[in-house]
């Protein structure tokens, strides 16, 4: 029970971090990046600092996500922390969610593991990794800007 309180808190600050970061000039500069590293260099956007600092960020939130793990499991070894399933709904959530903004990551978040949750009382959690595969390549060839993106696709085409 500690572990989820420790979970919530830190998904929380990660949270909070994320929409901070989104509306500062610093986000804005992230942004001008993801959609054009060579126009955001040509108009004076520092990107290898700015890339320095995303990894950073991301190192820090990713540290504190990983620090409690070995409290709640016991024990570590490779095979536990590094293992495929982990690797794989790292890249699968933001994907399914949407990379655009901070809200997107949590929707899938949300939304994958409640399916996983689901598949694995109900059929099995061998499966699990099969359900995040099908479900990643269908975002991918569906919807690659993820839930959001498509939308916010479909709200710009019903406005006209």
């Amino acid at each position: 029970m500690a572990h989820r309180k420790v979970v919530a808190k830190e998904s929380v600050v990660a949270i909070v971090a994320a929409r901070t970061i989104e509306h500062s000039r610093l986000g804005y500069g992230f942004a001008t990046i993801r959609d054009d590293e060579l126009a955001a260099e040509a108009s004076g956007v520092p990107t290898l600092r700015l890339k320095l600092i995303a990894t950073t960020l991301s190192g820090a939130l990713m540290g504190m996500a990983g620090a409690p793990f070995p409290y709640y499991i016991g024990y570590l070894q490779p095979s536990g922390a590094f293992g495929l399933e982990y690797a794989v709904n790292s890249i699968a959530m933001p994907m399914i969610g949407g990379t655009g903004v901070w809200i997107g990551p949590v929707i899938g978040a949300v939304l994958l593991g409640t399916i996983q949750q689901v598949a694995t009382v109900t059929i099995s959690s061998a499966v699990n990794l099969l359900i995040v595969g099908v479900l990643l390549v269908a975002f991918v060839i569906i919807a690659p800007n993820g839930l959001v993106g498509l939308i916010t696709q479909r709200k710009a085409k019903e406005r006209g």
